[in-house]
């Protein structure tokens, strides 16, 4: 139905809601001033033929109030159908109806709208939390930029000394991962030993030289009264005063002052021969004990006050309880002894130190080729030259942690050659480089 003003009708678009009222079948429709259809229910549990007849008669305009009536009561029509043929009631319940449904129709636009609103100020909310994060994130880069330049300006405004002391911070840092490592190694090849030694012993030649053991009575070495006396003005002529021995022995006081004023630790010192050792710890509160072979050297030491005994230097260190000495030292020694007595040495000394413990063997350095070719015989009671590569190993092999070798005592300048060129370089490294060197090593790879 078309309201009465509305004079101006739209024939595409009725047409097009006439075509949509006969695809869903409806028995009527009522257009509204919107141009929407107001479709009417269809009952339907009528049968089909019902249905016919009742769009039909829907069609039919009653022109008479008897048809109206007729048409009222008769079957096939739907209930809004109905109530429209009703004079003037039927057209204000329709248009009541439409009202109402228009109502709903705005209530629910309106819920949706709130949905709608309520959707996107959480898409809002979210945009903006977003947005902080990536704020939060581009703050903590910047920040990250601008600590790393402070640090490279900081670096480059350092010395060359300041930057040299931070590389070697830095190489110990990563060399301390190297320090279990190195304790693991020595105590397995401290357990090899162990069990070598239990199943075959290595049994220890005496020394037949002055300083350290004596050979035994059943020997046919020759008895030479007096050699005892022949070594002490030997060491005299040869070896330099007391007070240049002791000068040169300092290098090795930073090795042992973590044992001064500790009555427990004791070093030993192989080989102690005037005593300047001794008096060098004695004077930095090291407690310490001479042990020596020769008689007069021995004597020498006691009469200064020192602690010296006459005894064979591997027999007094396996007679010491396991793991109770700080030190065992030894200068000028190592080159008097056979292999296999410098062996057992080594042995008998890891043996004795405590965990802490260190050796610190001193050796004429045949890498000075002055040294190798004839000092080295000075003493004639010398065998071999140690070479400083095969110390050390010899260190390591028997179950030390930690080995290193300090090289001493180069020739003095003035015996140089004064080039520039690589040949002479190469003459003074060879003939006036260190005479002696030392192999330091530690039971346990501390630092």
């Amino acid at each position: 139905m078309l309201l009465p003003n509305n004079n101006e009708i739209d024939v595409d678009l009725l047409s097009k809601k006439i075509d949509v009222i006969k695809s869903r079948g409806a028995s009527n429709a009522h257009i509204t001033d919107e141009g929407n259809i107001l479709s009417a229910d269809v009952d339907e549990k009528e049968d089909k033929n019902q249905i016919s007849e009742s769009a039909q008669t829907a069609d039919l305009i009653p022109e008479t109030f008897s048809d109206r009536v007729r048409l009222l009561f008769s079957k096939g029509i739907s209930i809004r159908r109905r109530i429209s043929l009703i004079p003037v009631i039927g057209s204000v319940l329709i248009w009541a109806t439409s009202i109402f449904r228009l109502n709903s129709i705005r209530h629910k636009i309106a819920l949706d709208f709130d949905s709608l609103r309520l959707e996107n100020q959480r898409l809002q909310d979210q945009i903006h939390q977003n947005q902080c994060v990536l704020k939060d994130q581009l703050l903590q880069i910047e920040n990250q930029l601008r600590n790393r330049h402070a640090r490279i300006s900081a670096i480059e405004s350092l010395s060359l000394q300041t930057r040299v002391q931070g590389l070697e911070s830095f190489s110990q840092q990563v060399n301390s991962g190297n320090i279990e490592r190195d304790n693991r190694i020595a105590n397995l090849v401290r357990e090899i030993r162990q069990i070598g030694t239990q199943t075959a012993p290595i049994s220890a030649h005496p020394v037949s030289d002055a300083k350290l053991p004596r050979p035994p009575e059943h020997s046919n070495e020759v008895v030479v009264p007096g050699l005892d006396g022949f070594y002490l003005e030997f060491e005299d002529n040869f070896r330099g005063t007391s007070e240049d021995i002791s000068a040169r022995l300092e290098v090795y006081l930073p090795y042992l002052l973590q044992f001064s004023n500790d009555a427990t630790a004791t070093v030993i010192d192989i080989g102690c021969g005037r005593g300047e050792w001794l008096k060098l710890l004695r004077k930095n509160s090291i407690q310490a004990v001479g042990i020596d072979m020769n008689s007069a050297m021995v004597d020498a030491c006691v009469e200064q006050g020192l602690s010296a005994q006459c005894l064979d230097a591997i027999h007094y260190l396996r007679q010491q309880p396991e793991s109770s000495l700080a030190a065992i030292t030894g200068f000028h020694i190592i080159e008097h002894l056979p292999f296999k007595v410098l062996l057992s040495l080594f042995d008998a000394a890891l043996r004795a130190l405590r965990p802490d413990g260190v050796i610190i063997f001193e050796t004429p350095n045949p890498e000075n080729l002055s040294v190798g070719a004839c000092n080295f015989y000075f003493d004639p009671t010398h065998l071999n030259p140690i070479v400083p590569a095969v110390a050390q190993f010899m260190a390591k092999q028997r179950g030390f942690a930690k080995a290193e070798i300090l090289r001493l005592h180069p020739y003095p300048d003035h015996f140089k050659l004064v080039e520039d060129s690589e040949l002479a370089k190469r003459l003074n490294a060879a003939l006036y480089g260190p005479q002696d060197f030392a192999v330091i090593a530690w039971k346990t790879n501390a630092n």
